[in-house]
Order: structure tokens, then sequence, then C-alpha cells
């Protein structure tokens, strides 16, 4: 079994801690605020690059871009899990064993085999609990600082919805190339990014690797995986690269994109998927709840709820009767109505019974851990969803993109605030400087 292919998210960056590299004598490489990068922590997660970019087939790049590319994606989750510090987020032992458990459990394994299939592997099982326990602070910290001031409105929903028209359940998969612009960059920083983002491009009209490329010299998060930015809705994409990717071929490569963060190079590696309608069955009941209190025992709650439904079942009114006993207070003053429901909504033994009944019958007495209850079906129908899932979908995609799209100017802000100390031969710090 590979390590490297469960892909349960806090295990993106899992192998970077093989083991292999012990022997290397330690030393700081990078001062970081007040912590430090040793030069095991380099090679280990030069050691996971490497094999990342051999299991992906990319050629990879010199030795001196990969070790910038590494050093700097080092530099930024220090950051991070020293600003998680001063936010006071912690995660203590049990809650760390509790998300590895929950990992393990996911790949059929318990927490024990685990660590033997870690080891297996090549990977030292106490370095990969501190990995997991450090993405586990920095989403903390992203959802602390960056989603929970995001917010989506109506108008949002609507523009993207437009924009996608009927396109709004195709997937693409891009990978990507990006070549960042600091916050309030002078003209003459965004002109010499601009030149760099014209040279990449060049280079692939050259017939040059766009995955290479990417891994040299990409600002992107996934510039590691090669830029690949795995499948995609179109609506879960940047509206730009949903609009460029649509008018692409598999294989083509976008002209440079321009936003406020700097210059983009996209390439269509496929397209899957359209349009397709969405149904929800609902059923509309209604209930009479009978609770124990301390005037009635659980026997007694279940007698009325037998004489109640024999009154029903002799002809009596069911609404009336529900406003004269039923103890539920939701439902109580409509004569129990529940209004049309999709499944889920109700505990298991209520939908049930709901499911055994047709329109018109009213169920016997039965419990549930509310209480005793006598239901009745009086309708059900089938809904289209399509358009209600299609703006939910878009709600989340909206949030989930000015996230993303934050997170990149938040994480840039901490960098450029950050006071870092390469203690590295000239040529090695200019490389993880990546100018």
């Amino acid at each position: 079994m590979n390590i490297r292919h469960w892909s349960a998210g806090l295990l993106l960056s899992l192998s970077m801690l093989s083991a292999q590299a012990a022997e290397v004598l330690d030393r700081i490489v990078v001062a970081v605020n007040d912590g430090v990068i040793l030069q095991s922590e380099i090679d280990r997660a030069i050691e996971d690059a490497q094999r990342q970019i051999r299991e992906r087939n990319i050629k990879p790049p010199s030795d001196e871009a990969l070790r910038g590319q590494v050093v700097e994606r080092l530099i930024l989750t220090r950051i991070q899990t020293q600003r998680a510090a001063q936010a006071g987020i912690r995660i203590d032992d049990r809650e760390l064993n509790e998300v590895l458990t929950s990992i393990a459990q996911k790949n059929g394994l318990s927490l024990s085999e685990f660590a033997t299939e870690l080891r297996k592997d090549g990977l030292d099982y106490l370095a990969v609990r501190e990995q997991v326990r450090d993405e586990v602070l920095v989403q903390r910290l992203r959802s602390k600082e960056v989603e929970s001031r995001i917010s989506v409105t109506d108008q949002d929903v609507d523009l993207l919805l437009q924009q996608l028209g009927g396109n709004e359940n195709v997937e693409y998969r891009l990978s990507h190339i990006l070549v960042a612009i600091p916050e309030g960059a002078s003209s003459e920083v965004r002109t010499a990014a601009h030149a760099k983002a014209e040279g990449l491009q060049q280079r692939l009209k050259a017939g040059d690797d766009f995955g290479q490329i990417a891994i040299a010299s990409s600002d992107g998060q996934q510039a590691l995986q090669g830029g690949d930015l795995d499948w995609r809705k179109a609506s879960d994409l940047p509206t730009l690269f949903a609009a460029t990717a649509g008018k692409l071929k598999p294989g083509e490569v976008s002209d440079l994109l321009e936003t406020t963060g700097g210059f983009h190079l996209i390439k269509l590696v496929g397209v899957r998927g359209g349009e397709e309608r969405k149904s929800v069955s609902e059923t509309r009941a209604r209930h009479i709840l009978v609770q124990q209190n301390t005037l009635r025992t659980d026997e007694q709650a279940r007698q009325l709820a037998r004489d109640l439904y024999d009154r029903v079942q002799a002809g009596e009114d069911f609404e009336k009767l529900a406003k004269e006993f039923s103890d539920d207070p939701g439902s109580k003053n409509s004569g129990g109505d529940l209004g049309f429901q999709p499944p889920g909504v109700f505990v298991p033994e209520f939908q049930i019974r709901l499911d055994q009944l047709k329109p018109g019958e009213v169920s016997p007495p039965f419990r549930t851990q509310f209480g005793w209850h006598v239901a009745s079906v009086t309708d059900r129908r089938t809904r289209d969803t399509t358009e209600e899932s299609k703006r939910a979908r878009a709600r989340q995609a909206i949030g989930n993109r000015k996230a993303a799209e934050e997170y990149e100017l938040w994480l840039r802000r901490l960098r450029e605030e950050a006071y870092i100390e390469y203690r590295l031969p000239d040529d090695a710090a200019n490389a993880a400087q990546k100018s």
C-alpha cells in the first residue's frame, strides 16, 4: 500500500516527512520570525517533491528551482503555524489522535495499522503526527481569519449563473501557472512580472513541459503538483478561468490572463459532464404527539395515543384532535400539519413509518425519541429542484472562490510582514527567494 496515493485532505504533503534524510547533520537554513527551518526538513520535503514529480510523469526542473519552491512552501507553512499560535489556536494530542484515527478509518485501518503502513513507506510516524497537526492548525487559522469574513449575496449568485449559462455542471481539469504580483506593487514590479510571465509563455509555445515550468516557476499553491488543479466544476473556478477554459481544446494553453493578483497561464487537460435535472420526492404529513410527563407515565402516553388513533379510525377529525391533544408545539396549532418535507428531515423511525403509508392512511401508534405518535400522510409530490440546487452550488462555489482569493492575499501579506533570514549559499538563497 502506498501512503502517497491516499488523498484525505490532510495528507497532501504527508509524505514530505520521509525519515531517510535523518543521517544528515542538521543546521539552521532559514530563520522565520522566531522559528527556524532545518536542513533535514528541506531534504525530506525535496525528496517527497521528487517522488510526486516522478509519479505524475513530469520532467523535473533543475535542483535549484525545486529547492527554491520547497523552501518557500516550508516558509509559508511556518509563518501560518506561528500565526495560529499567536491567535490561541491549539491542537492537543487527544484531538490530534482523533484526526489521525479518522484518516486511518477512511483507509480501512486502525491507528496502529496506519502507523505501520507509514513506516513501510519509509515515513517517520512521529513526524507525520506533527505534519498533520500543522495542517489542522493552518485550516483552523484560515477559517478564523479568512473564511469567517466571506459573504455571498443573491446578486453574486445571479451574476455567476448568468455567466455560466448552461455550463454549470461542466467539469474542467486545468493546470495553472501563476506569476504573482505583491499587493500595492509598483509599476516596475508589475512590468517585471509581466515580462517573466511572457517568458514562460514563450517557453510553452516552444514546446517546454507545462508541469515542469509550473514546478520551477509558478507562485500558485499547486506548483509542486505541476500546477494541477484537478477536476473542478465551472462554478468552482475563477470566472476568468471558467470562461477561458470553455474556449480551449484539451491540451491547449491559454493566452496570458491578468488579474489583480498576477499573471496566469492555464492549460485545459480535460472536460466532462453537462446539464442534468434534479428532483426530490416530498411527503406532506401530519401527526399527533403524546409525551410522557410528570402527570403521565410512558404507558399512559401509549394508551392515550392508542385511544386517539381509534377515534380517528372511527371518523373523528384528525386536525381537531391534534389541536386538542398534541404535545408538539410546532404543529399543534396547525392541526398537526408538518408541511411537505424531503427525506432525511425526520428521525429515521418517523420517516420509516411515513414511507409505509399511502396518502389518506393513518398509522397505529409508534414510538420515537420524542414520544408516541399517530401519523398520517396527506399527499406526496415530486418537485424539480434543479434551479434550487444550481443556486446552492453557485453560492458555495462563490464562497469557496472568494475564500481562496482572499487567502492568497492574506498569505502574501503575512509573508511580506515576516522576518526571513536565509542562511544558505548565495546561489541557493537566490533560488529560495525566487526573484
